[in-house]
């Protein structure tokens, strides 16, 4: 995640006797979650654009946040903090490092490192990051087509719903991004009318199981409903409940 990937990039720019000290396996360690964090970006992209979107957003506040800790002179290394999280909330980096040492229980000097303990390059890097990903947001807001989505919706219009090859009238949708789950449920209440559309994440699954049953397990014992006929949902619903009454899955 964001978190654990700026850790290590921060790590492996620490001066090498403070790194071979503390952090041995950083330099392999960070190469290893660039090329995972690459792969989650195409991930993000193939989900659907308004998910790629915000995940430059995203990274581009956590990168924002790696600089102002730097010229701050309090770069917070600590895996188990959840430090862009809470920067984004607005607390000030002394009050982070308060629940720093707070929740490990360890002295300042533990945690946070002054910005002479890195290499020069690294804010450099930084700032680099940030110029790019400021490109590829601009480039990105230009975009107001989504194919991906005029493709669903024509589907939906011309044959998922069709009599003969749906005769429940239910589809089970998955995607691998809750954003993209949220984007589908606005878009095709906008685009379509609908009203019928569930949205299933970690979440909220907890407090929509009785829902969910109702309205998509064959097997629901109580009064089955017809509030919702799509269900979209991320993998939290791949297993452990039954979705049967829907025979068309995407």
């Amino acid at each position: 995640d964001k978190i654990n990937y700026y850790r290590y990039q921060a790590i492996r720019f620490l001066n090498e006797d403070l790194r071979d000290t503390y952090y041995d396996q950083a330099v392999l360690v960070s190469k290893s979650l660039a090329g995972i964090m690459k792969t989650l970006m195409v991930k993000r992209l193939e989900s659907s654009f308004y998910a790629l979107r915000i995940s430059l957003r995203n990274l581009r506040r956590a990168t924002q946040g790696m600089i102002e800790m730097y010229h701050a002179d309090k770069v917070i290394i600590a895996p188990d903090l959840k430090i862009i999280e809470l920067q984004n909330k607005g607390l000030e980096l002394d009050d982070i490092i308060a629940k720093g040492i707070e929740k490990f229980g360890i002295s300042k000097n533990d945690f946070v490192y002054k910005h002479d303990d890195f290499d020069d390059s690294f804010i450099k890097e930084l700032e680099f990051d940030v110029s790019v990903l400021d490109t590829l947001i601009e480039q990105w807001d230009k975009i107001t087509i989504d194919p991906k989505l005029d493709c669903f919706i024509d589907y939906l219009n011309h044959k998922i719903f069709d009599k003969q090859d749906n005769p429940t009238g239910k589809l089970v949708v998955f995607s691998e991004s809750k954003d993209t789950i949220q984007y589908l449920n606005k878009e095709l209440t906008r685009r379509l009318g609908r009203t019928d559309i569930l949205s299933v994440s970690s979440d909220n699954r907890k407090q929509l199981f009785d829902t969910i049953q109702a309205n998509f397990d064959a097997n629901y014992q109580g009064k089955k409903q017809d509030k919702y006929n799509i269900i979209i949902a991320t993998d939290v619903l791949a297993e452990g409940i039954n979705l049967h009454r829907a025979n068309v899955i995407v």
